[in-house]
Formats: C-alpha cells, structure tokens, sequence
C-alpha cells in the first residue's frame, strides 16, 4: 500500500479521539424525497436527481439532468428545510446541492437583573426571539474506474447562525459503487473522511467524525413484466458511542439501518415505503413527460419528536 493511502488511514483512525460528537450532523439531513420515502436509502440509486449528496460514485452511471426543489418539515414542523438539487450532464457530469434549515421563534432568556444571581425575584424573562439557520452547499463529482466501479468525492461548505453566533463549516464525502451488471448494486460513502470542521466566530472549534455509509440494492423487473423492482439495505456505522440514538451498539461503534422498496407499476406513477431506522416511510411519485412530484411521509418515533412531511417538484432534459 502507498504511503499516502497509510497517511489517510491512520488519519481517519485517530480523528474520533479530538473529534466532537454531533458536530457533522447538520450534513447529514438529505435531500431527496424518493430516498425519504424508500426508508432513506440511495446510495446505488442514480434515479433521483439528488443522487449526488447520497454517493457522488453515482455520477458517473450517468443519470438524468434536471433540477429538483424540494420543501420538508421535519418534527411536525418544527425544523424546516428547503433545498434545491441539479444534477447536470456533459463531458463532466456534476451535480450541486443547495440546503437551507431554519429554526423560527427561538426564545432566548437572560436574568430580569443580569448583574444579581437567579431567585424568586429575578426569574429568566424572554429577551429575543431568533431564527437558527443553516445553509449548505454540496458540489459532487465522479470517476468511472471501470464498466463496473466508479469513484466520486462531495467537497461541502456551510454557514451556521445560531441564537446570534455564527461559523462556516467546511469538509468532503467520499463514495463508490459497483454495479453487477445483472441487477446488484454496492455502494459505500465515507462521510467526511476530510475532517469536516466547523469553526465559529467566538473561538469555538468543532471537528466532525467520520462515519461509513454501505448500502446494498437489488434491481428487476416483476413477472417478467416493465413492472421495476427495486430492493435496498443501508447501514450507517460511526465511530461513537451514540447510546440508545441507534439500532445497533457494538462498543465504540454504533449503527443506523434503513430498508426500502420501490415499484414502478405504471410509467407514470412510482409507489415507495421503507423504514428508516426509528420509524416507517412510504411515498408516492407522478410523472409526465419531463415533470415529476414527489411526496414522502416519514411517521414519527416511539420517542420521537414528530413526522416529517417531503414534496418536491422536478424538470428532467
């Protein structure tokens, strides 16, 4: 093995020691409404145009260009999130995500007397409201290997504004796939394998551990009909201790699991449902000519917060 690939190892190894737990997580909330609706899965599925956030390795299958705008409400409305995926073909096929998540009538409290301690008679009052807001911007590119293999990186930047404090966040994703040529399909994503990091304005420095998507998937046509079939595992493994936050604890490292099906029974219509590590999904997709809506549902955990809602709206050329 070259030294540099060593040197990456071993950096990966030793980053979850000065690593803050958590501090990736604003990345982590995806785009894509049929991935929402298939238990979020697709990291082998090129046919949703936000492909490129989920394993940029996908580029490089060559799926459609278009443009999608997505609108999701996360926790009954409490986190909203807007984004906007392309994905544009070429010579060199790239594709770009734009998130925004927003946080409305954050309360912020101090001390009737900030200069005295907390009593009876100077009790916490509502001082200023604020909106917390986050915007992401993931740019994706890929590499066929082979017939077969293909290799994609995801450079990603974001500004954080928090209750007044601000910070930029910076790192990269780096995928693969595989694909059998007979209907399965492998595929892995590093999440910031480049020491995501986010740095804010008051000093404060945060550093992202990595983590490891795998997913696997299968792909057919029903009865021997046009009827797709399209079949998904995917695990998320990080190296912490997330507690009773995953589905599965192995002493340091800790794993979510998602599971989705997809069925294609007319061109026009796409029906979807998985479970996505806490609760189950489904969805349903419209197609005509160039145009697609899609809408996700995601119901909420036994100790969740809520449901959340996606729809989105897509142009293909």
């Amino acid at each position: 093995m070259k030294k540099p690939y060593i040197l990456i190892l071993a950096w990966v190894a030793v980053l979850p020691l000065v690593a803050t737990s958590y501090a990736g997580e604003i990345f982590r909330l995806a785009p894509g409404v049929q991935n929402q609706a298939m238990g979020s899965t697709g990291l082998s599925y090129h046919g949703s145009l936000a492909s490129g956030w989920w394993n940029p390795a996908l580029l490089a299958t060559g799926p459609d260009s278009g443009a999608e705008l997505m609108r999701a409400e996360h926790f009954e409305g409490l986190l909203q999130q807007n984004q906007l995926s392309l994905s544009l073909g070429g010579k060199t096929r790239t594709a770009i995500n734009i998130t925004h998540l927003a946080i409305d009538k954050v309360k912020l409290t101090r001390l009737e007397n900030s200069a005295d301690t907390l009593s009876n008679s100077n009790r916490p009052i509502v001082w200023k409201t604020v909106t917390n807001q986050d915007f992401i911007i993931t740019a994706s590119f890929a590499r066929s290997l082979s017939g077969s293999t293909s290799l994609g990186i995801s450079p990603k930047l974001a500004y954080r504004d928090l209750a007044g404090n601000s910070g930029y966040g910076f790192g990269a994703d780096l995928g693969f796939l595989w694909n059998s040529g007979k209907g399965f399909l492998a595929a892995a994503n590093l999440r910031d394998f480049f020491s995501t990091q986010v740095l804010w304005e008051n000093g404060t420095h945060e550093v992202a551990i990595p983590s490891l998507d795998l997913e696997t998937a299968y792909q057919m046509k029903l009865f021997r009909s046009d009827m797709p079939l399209r079949i998904a595992l995917r695990g998320e493994f990080y190296a912490e201790d997330r507690g009773e936050a995953s589905n599965l604890q192995m002493g340091p490292v800790t794993a979510d699991l998602h599971a989705g099906v997809m069925l294609q029974p007319i061109s026009s219509l796409i029906v979807m449902g998985g479970y996505d590590y806490d609760a189950i999904t489904a969805g349903l997709g419209i197609r005509w000519n160039a145009l697609g809506l899609d809408y996700a549902f995601k119901a909420s955990a036994p100790d969740g917060l809520g449901s959340t809602q996606r729809v989105s709206a897509s142009y293909r050329w």
